[in-house]
């Protein structure tokens, strides 16, 4: 463990409104990543926006979902397969995955059918100093060519493409090691190119490229056990970028070239920041999310936040989810919600409007044991907290039953059809949530 384990507050969220800390809700995926077999590195696939439709690489392929029509959830493309993240071009697509015998065949697939079948194109390139486990960690596309391209590797380093992914040559031989996490092209000036990660020994580092490769140089984030997991672009100022990392954030005015380091550490609710978002409309605010590094239970969703386009940082938002989800993987943005993707428990979405100016805190735990599950008719709970109401939400985020419990220690759930959900309990202005397997 990277930093002693304490115990964490939980909070209760005041403004002018009195909003309560009842706004995360499931969207309907519940897929858990799971490492496949064999794999010497952990699996983190990602979420994706595209024309209105949100997608997610997982165990199984990649899923969509309609955002504008809200509608249900479909098998988008390379069903079966452990998808990490996906890159588009017509009907083409070229996924990363985490590959097949033990992780040295179908790392990287094709499919010129908008992923219907597809091929395998993982080049010996990738393999030469490895034997083991998963070596594609990342690809990435150039906004201004789709065709042109870039991965990153374990022991290998930055390679690129220009035809799609059909040939590759070796950009940067230097690969990080112990956490390999972001490439990208700069969104507003494509001859520059960005790769981060952590070092062996446990060191963030930045390394960058201001003319398409040719030249690098490195960044080491000070302080050492600071992995840079991702890198944020300004959407209209190619200067100003911003990344998170564990227990850190950084800022940059003059792309990339150096940083001003944010440290958190010291914040008891401190996390390994995953993802940092620049709010398109208003990119004087950003967002960030991830996991507590002070905590051996994953069980809460954060937010931080910045209004001055990352110069400082404050945890904005915190729910306590009432089941142990895995960390936080990966969070993006769509118009007004941010859209959280758990290790365990799979999709959650936060309407940040209803994210309060100001918080308190207050040392509460509540929680609510549940019992037969697989349950049958009757589901019996206790708590020692008072539930205000209990809901019932199918997969796709629906609810189905709304329940102001008589006693303090059952609900009829003999209505609801055979299948997953999640009770969701209203306790003290908190929401706790339970995964269901209802039997009847």
């Amino acid at each position: 463990m990277k930093r002693t384990v304490i115990s964490c507050l939980f909070l209760l969220f005041v403004n002018l409104f009195d909003l309560c800390s009842e706004q995360i809700r499931p969207m309907g995926f519940t897929q858990k990543v799971i490492t496949p077999n064999g794999s010497f590195h952990q699996y983190y696939p990602k979420l994706q926006i595209m024309n209105d439709t949100l997608f997610v690489s997982s165990n199984t392929g990649i899923y969509m979902k309609d955002l504008i029509h809200n509608s249900g959830w479909e098998l988008y493309a390379f069903e079966g397969s452990p998808i990490v993240e996906f890159i588009r071009n017509g009907n083409e697509l070229l996924a990363n995955s985490m590959g097949d015998r033990n992780g040295q065949d179908r790392l990287l697939l094709f499919s010129d059918d908008n992923g219907k079948t597809c091929a395998d194109y993982t080049t010996a390139l990738f393999l030469e100093n490895h034997g083991r486990g998963r070596l594609l960690f990342r690809i990435t596309q150039n906004p201004q060519n789709p065709n042109s391209l870039l991965t990153l590797t374990a022991g290998e380093g930055v390679f690129k493409s220009e035809d799609f992914g059909k040939n590759w040559t070796s950009m940067y031989p230097y690969s990080l090691g112990y956490d390999i996490t972001f490439i990208s092209y700069h969104p507003l000036d494509t001859a520059a190119i960005f790769y981060s990660g952590e070092t062996p020994f446990m060191s963030g580092q930045i390394y960058s490229s201001y003319n398409s490769g040719v030249t690098w140089t490195n960044y080491e984030i000070p302080g050492g056990d600071n992995c840079v997991h991702q890198i944020a672009f300004h959407p209209t100022n190619p200067d100003i970028m911003v990344f998170g990392g564990e227990g850190v954030f950084g800022k940059s005015t003059d792309k990339g070239k150096t940083w001003e380091i944010k440290n958190h550490w010291n914040d008891p609710n401190c996390l390994y920041f995953i993802k940092v978002l620049f709010d398109e409309e208003n990119p004087d605010i950003l967002y960030s999310s991830g996991y507590s590094s002070y905590s051996t239970r994953k069980d809460t969703i954060y937010v931080y936040r910045s209004t001055d386009t990352g110069d400082t940082w404050s945890l904005a938002y915190k729910e306590y989810l009432g089941v142990d989800c895995g960390i936080i993987i990966d969070m993006v943005k769509y118009k007004n919600k941010l859209i959280f993707y758990s290790r365990d428990c799979g999709l959650f979405e936060l309407d940040v409007n209803t994210i309060p100016l100001s918080i308190q805190t207050v040392d509460i735990n509540p929680d609510v044991n549940i019992y037969p599950n697989p349950v049958r008719n009757t589901l019996y709970f206790n708590t020692k907290a008072n539930i205000e109401r209990i809901e019932m939400i199918d997969t796709t985020g629906r609810i189905i039953q709304k329940t102001v419990p008589e006693n303090n220690s059952t609900v009829n759930v003999s209505r609801l059809g055979k299948g997953i959900c999640f009770a969701v309990f209203h306790v003290n202005g908190q929401k706790i949530i339970k995964k269901l397997h209802i039997d009847n």
